[in-house]
């Protein structure tokens, strides 16, 4: 299944190991989905994930964050963005919206940000963790 990850799903599935992103996380490692990726959302990744006030946290977690990114890194499949002109409240998330517009067109784009107020983009759904989860579930 090809999936756009939100940031904040993947942060929070390495910083718990339970609950729906920690599911997400582990479906990853486990090869059950493919990140769909550009430069910039693996850039975001990177610079959330190397944070220094996120280190504790991992180290409690037992999670190493260097390892996190080779393994998505070398899994995901990067795509040249298309840009796009749709709204959204957080330019900051527009990388997210460019991916999704590119084809092929991933499956989902799951996401904890409200700040994406549609239920599609580029005919993309957008789904919770908890959502995506349950379809993890299923197949």
């Amino acid at each position: 299944m090809r999936v756009v990850l939100d940031t904040n799903v993947l942060v929070s599935g390495l910083l718990s190991a339970v609950g729906p992103p920690a599911r997400i996380v582990q479906a990853l490692l486990q090869r059950r989905i493919i990140p769909i990726m550009s430069a910039a959302t693996f850039a975001e990744l990177e610079t959330v994930v190397r944070r220094p006030k996120l280190q504790p946290a991992f180290a409690r977690a037992g999670v190493n964050p260097e390892n996190f990114l080779t393994s998505v890194h070398a899994q995901a499949q990067f795509v040249d963005p298309i840009p796009t002109q749709l709204p959204i409240r957080d330019e900051d998330d527009r990388p997210f919206l460019d991916v999704m517009a590119t084809p092929p067109k991933p499956q989902y784009f799951v996401t904890g940000d409200r700040g994406f107020e549609f239920s599609h983009y580029s005919g993309v759904p957008v789904i919770s963790a908890a959502e995506f989860a349950h379809l993890l579930t299923r197949r």
